[in-house]
């Protein structure tokens, strides 16, 4: 029985975590369109939408059905007869409280997807889905590892700065692979300029993206191991290197995306040569497969964030 409820509890927490990455994407995704004055943008903005909208719903409904997991793990009972261990989860515990939070933020961000918006007025309400998708976030961090030194603890800031960085990579891949460029893109110059600035953004960010997880991942990871010395072969330290082994391949990935694919993609847009389309299917093809690479990145942090640490203990 237990086995059966931490496999459901890896299973949400995988779920919540690609939920808000997709959903931060996606309003990142909509934040650049809404500058955008073409057909092409208008259309991007209309299908990313109800990316903003069904990743959110995803999301409350993976970190709803947590609690029942959780609560049911905690107190060695089935699933089915929980009721009364999620009523003292919600009341005495700190993952419950870090729940509620979690979840009020959530129910915000589907709010803000809901809401009709263009321009000036999408911008402001893109924003406050982004600042409340970080709340979210921040209680992710506050029940894991790193809150065993407080809520405010140096060690909890650089966890949720890692997962709200993890997000944008993750996000950003999937709705560009996946959405906003699974679609051929128009012939008119402005929408080739509006299109090469999108990707320039999601380029830039991804890269500025990567070196922060890249710096606070190596100090959450040196900080819950107790340093070098801590990768003794047991099972999170094992999960780590393969997590790290993925991570370089995403990176390696997205490397050649950026140097060798996209300076053709842009430079084909902005003086078009016929090959436009050929170009922007490889770009998209490997965005995918990085993708991939991703959502197995997301597994192996839903086990760490279940396995203690040897060394830190």
């Amino acid at each position: 029985m237990l086995f059966d409820v931490q496999m459901a509890i890896y299973s949400a927490t995988v779920a919540l975590n690609l939920s808000l990455a997709v959903a931060v994407g996606a309003v990142l995704a909509a934040l650049w369109l809404a500058n955008g004055t073409t057909t092409w943008s208008a259309a991007q903005l209309r299908r990313v939408r109800p990316v903003r909208i069904g990743a959110a719903a995803a999301a409350i409904a993976a970190l709803g059905s947590l609690l029942p997991f959780v609560s049911a793990s905690m107190a060695e009972v089935p699933v089915a007869a929980a009721g009364e261990a999620m009523g003292a989860m919600l009341a005495e515990s700190h993952f419950g409280l870090a729940w509620t939070v979690g979840m009020g933020a959530l129910l915000a961000a589907a709010l803000a997807s809901v809401i009709p918006s263009t321009g000036q007025w999408l911008r402001a309400v893109a924003s406050v889905n982004l600042l409340v998708l970080t709340v979210a976030l921040y209680t992710r961090s506050t029940v894991s590892h790193a809150a065993a030194d407080g809520d405010l603890s140096v060690a909890i800031v650089a966890d949720w700065m890692h997962l709200c960085l993890v997000c944008v990579w993750v996000g950003e891949v999937f709705v560009a692979g996946f959405v906003t460029l699974s679609g051929a893109i128009a012939e008119t110059a402005a929408e080739r300029a509006e299109a090469a600035r999108y990707v320039e953004n999601l380029s830039s960010s991804a890269t500025f993206a990567l070196a922060g997880i890249f710096a606070t991942g190596l100090f959450s990871a040196w900080h819950n191991l107790g340093g070098v010395a801590g990768l003794t072969g047991d099972s999170y330290s094992i999960v780590l290197l393969y997590k790290l082994a993925l991570v370089a391949l995403a990176a390696l990935l997205g490397g050649f995306n950026r140097f060798i694919v996209m300076p053709s993609l842009l430079a084909g847009w902005r003086a078009p040569d016929g090959r436009a389309a050929q170009r922007l299917r490889r770009f998209r093809l490997i965005l995918r497969i990085e993708a991939v690479v991703l959502l197995a990145v997301l597994v192996a942090a839903a086990i760490l964030s279940a396995t203690p640490p040897r060394a830190a203990a």
